[in-house]
């Protein structure tokens, strides 16, 4: 994953940049007797919580005629899971970047028809690029960011890595997410230790350090908005948008990615191949890169936004929010997650353990 970062580099040095697609084939659409492609009444949407804005979902039904059913989910394997066993014939999903590699792989995305996807102009050249979808043939970018380090300025100094988790003086102050991945990988990196390193030997210190740190965790959330504008969480590991938007509230609080080099992730637009309204999908995919959408999108989830035409309409204090566009020479130790396939239990295993499950 070396080199997205590269162009996620590039792309907060030319944030303006745009290029266009190129066209590829879907193998089907939503036609009429006529051979005409229509919109289907309903679209069903299966994305993480609190990861559309209601103002978005109701300005593509009335400008389309077509209702959104939204079901969220909470983890990438709960999507998984879901989508697999056809329960429900999903025509949107949300994979992150990893996770739609693994998807690519098992045939389980549909190709995206360009043509009807031309606001794909408006994402930044740089992420035209991306390891898992080089051709963008099944994915769009949606939304970017980073697990980093969220702090509270008037509580607690000098932070600058993931070891100020386990200062004894942030002790019953300490935020880590309740996903086992995300939090081993914290532990991970804090041993010198790689995100993607699921060796037994390293899964042990992942361990070990993790039962150190738990006297010092307050709660455990991976949705920690609402407690990062409190005064109870003085530090945290936390992905970017949700501190971007406790900054809203709580004026005193900071963000860095940590010395030891923090994740960086992006969630990506899909259609699965059972959706039965893919026509439609991509109609909806074109309808979320339109620029003022999309800036109504991180108006309300404040991710850092690929599409460059929406970063256009930001104010200097959005665009310089180091949560949401952290400083450049941050990022060069970031790691992206990888698929760890069959190793994934081990990591969930550790976390169990740790938790007491």
């Amino acid at each position: 994953m070396k080199k997205i970062t590269v162009f996620i580099l590039t792309f907060f040095l030319i944030i303006g940049l745009v290029a266009c697609s190129s066209d590829t084939s879907s193998n089907q659409d939503d036609t009429g007797s006529d051979g005409e492609q229509k919109l289907a009444k309903e679209l069903k949407v299966f994305n993480w919580g609190d990861y559309l804005p209601d103002s978005v979902i109701k300005g593509f039904e009335e400008k389309y005629g077509v209702d959104v059913i939204y079901d969220p989910y909470s983890s990438n394997a709960e999507m998984l899971t879901k989508l697999k066993s056809g329960a429900v014939k999903y025509d949107i999903v949300v994979p992150t970047d990893y996770i739609a590699a693994r998807m690519i792989s098992q045939d389980l995305l549909a190709e995206l028809n360009m043509d009807n996807i031309p606001n794909f102009k408006n994402i930044a050249e740089p992420f035209h690029e991306r390891d898992f979808d080089p051709e963008n043939k099944y994915t769009v970018p949606y939304l970017y960011g980073s697990i980093g380090l969220a702090f509270n300025k008037a509580k607690t100094s000098n932070v600058t890595g993931w070891k100020d988790l386990w200062n004894p003086n942030n002790a019953g102050h300490v935020l880590l997410s309740d996903v086992g991945r995300e939090a081993v990988a914290i532990a991970l990196q804090k041993e010198g230790l790689s995100v993607n390193d699921a060796s037994d030997k390293s899964l042990a210190k992942a361990k070990a350090a993790l039962e150190e740190l738990d006297p010092n965790v307050f709660l455990y959330d991976s949705e920690p908005a609402d407690d990062l504008a409190g005064d109870q969480v003085w530090i945290a590991a936390a992905y970017s948008g949700a501190v971007a938007k406790a900054m809203k509230t709580n004026k005193d609080l900071d963000f860095i990615l940590p010395e030891e080099g923090g994740v960086l992730w992006m969630d990506n637009l899909a259609i699965p191949k059972i959706s039965e309204n893919k026509y439609t999908a991509e109609v909806f995919i074109n309808y979320l890169l339109e620029p003022e959408v999309s800036k109504l999108l991180t108006d309300e989830i404040p991710y850092s936004n690929p599409n460059s035409k929406a970063v256009e309409l930001m104010t200097d204090e959005e665009k310089n929010n180091p949560a949401s566009y952290p400083p450049n020479e941050s990022l060069k130790n970031a790691e992206w997650f990888e698929d760890l396939g069959p190793d994934l239990p081990k990591v969930d295993r550790v976390w169990r353990e740790v938790i007491g499950q």
